[in-house]
């Protein structure tokens, strides 16, 4: 007979003092497909919204009893994550100790050299770990199980990732009654919009487009939901957790226009009073004026445009291949809508000149944009930028106490570090040293009452060095 399972998810805390924490999707994807099997109970510990601290976590562990233990982590919350695995393990050595997330699946040796840790999966978790779960629950072997990294032997065991779910409709819904979706309300957002109970939905999971700093997390192809699916879910999530506002985090959700404008139809005619934010997942050169004109009657208030560079040459390299000159128009057009928009830039490509980098700079200042971003390009293992990187020499970022705007980061040009460091200070300067992006802001920013909150962060940005 098949034993009881019980099964103990938890999300560490971040490496840095990090105010960001969102409702774990990807943990409660997990929660609610291991729960289709009768036999099985699953907790969720989210360790700061639940105020949780590493020395309870022992505690946590004798009281549940978990037949294993699940840790989902982002690479800057790698500490937490061994961190507990060590705790487990001083506790139960035989408890099996499951690993997940962006961080195990880019770094698999360099967390499975951690012998606390028993198994990896890498990638989209919902069918690898619902395999795992049933050959320990059986007492079977592990090694035919797809996207999954284990030791033999003492010897490291990794089955790549071949198998996805084809059709998402069949997922079922985050298991939402595991958290205390409320208490994501004492937290910053990425979209930093909003005060009301919130949580972050994918309608579809991939993205087609072959971006070299991408880690692929769930695939190459374009998995997407129904506009009836993703309909049912929020209505869910608003009449029973009393949820208003939504920040939609797909990889590509306007991949299919016709399919994303359904999404908003669907969502005026129900008469559901929204607050939608894209703080990722809008291809920007792939929308019309129709398609903003719909999302701002269901709701959109704040939608981002990742750009990257100005440079046409790089935009090929990079395999971005945006169109700046409709993406620009794009930008604008969004803001007749007075929807807020942020746009996402990455300065320090392999072989990018000081010119390319200025143009960048250039465009973004240009733009209608509200917001902007320049990020440091980051070469994270898993990426074919970190391939490149290793292949001139340079170090694959592994400093996860840094944030993506510090003095760590990887300078792949031949840009002095200075002078790099310099022209993005001054291009952020320019950039929001303009009377009329500021109105824009005041205008067309839904919560008034978190202008000086939102002024407060832009100083601070300001001041922090790259």
């Amino acid at each position: 007979m098949t034993e009881q399972q019980r099964v103990l998810l938890i999300k560490p805390y971040y490496n840095t003092a990090n105010k960001y924490y969102a409702p774990p999707l990807g943990v409660l994807y997990l929660a609610s497909y291991l729960r289709r099997r009768k036999n099985i109970d699953v907790r969720i510990i989210h360790m700061a919204p639940a105020n949780i601290q590493y020395e309870d976590i022992e505690s946590e562990i004798k009281a549940y009893q978990p037949s294993w233990l699940g840790i989902s982590a982002l690479s800057f919350e790698s500490k937490g994550l061994h961190q507990i695995a060590l705790i487990a393990k001083q506790i139960q050595p035989d408890l099996p100790v499951v690993v997940g997330g962006p961080y195990p699946s880019s770094y698999t040796e360099q967390v499975m050299a951690d012998l606390n840790i028993d198994y990896a999966v890498l990638g989209e978790g919902e069918l690898t770990t619902d395999e795992l779960s049933c050959a320990l629950n059986d007492h079977r072997p592990v090694d035919h199980i797809d996207g999954l990294a284990w030791r033999e032997n003492g010897v490291l065991r990794i089955n790549p990732r071949e198998r996805y779910i084809e059709d998402v409709d069949e997922l079922p819904f985050p298991a939402w009654d595991l958290i205390d979706i409320g208490s994501y309300k004492a937290f910053d957002r990425m979209s930093r919009i909003g005060t009301k109970n919130y949580i972050g939905i994918f309608t579809s999971r991939s993205c087609p487009f072959q971006c070299i700093y991408c880690h692929k997390m769930f695939g190459k192809g374009f998995r997407k939901r129904s506009p009836e699916n993703v309909l049912k879910e929020i209505k869910m999530l608003y009449n029973q957790y009393n949820v208003r506002e939504f920040e939609i985090i797909d990889d590509c959700f306007n991949l299919d226009l016709t399919r994303a404008k359904r999404i908003f139809d669907l969502i005026i005619e129900s008469g559901m009073k929204l607050r939608i934010m894209f703080p990722n997942g809008i291809r920007g050169d792939h929308l019309d004026e129709e398609f903003l004109s719909k999302g701002r009657q269901a709701g959109v208030v704040y939608m981002s445009f990742a750009i990257e560079t100005a440079s046409p040459r790089l935009q090929k390299m990079i395999r971005k291949n945006v169109d700046l000159q409709k993406i620009a128009a794009n930008i604008a057009l969004a803001g007749k809508y007075h929807i807020l928009t942020l746009g996402f830039f990455m300065l320090g490509f392999p072989t990018e000149t000081s010119e390319e980098l200025q143009a960048t700079i250039d465009f973004a200042v240009r733009s209608k944009l509200h917001a902007v971003n320049f990020f440091a390009v980051t070469p994270f293992e898993g990426t074919e930028l970190a391939t490149m990187a290793k292949e001139m020499g340079k170090p694959v970022f592994s400093n996860f106490d840094s944030a993506f705007m510090s003095n760590c980061f990887t300078n792949l040009t031949d840009i002095p570090d200075k002078k790099l460091k310099w022209l993005r200070q001054r291009g952020l300067i320019k950039f929001w040293l303009s009377p009329t992006r500021i109105w824009a802001i005041v205008r067309d920013y839904p919560d008034k009452t978190r202008l000086p909150y939102l002024f407060i962060a832009l100083i601070k940005r300001l001041l922090l060095k790259f």
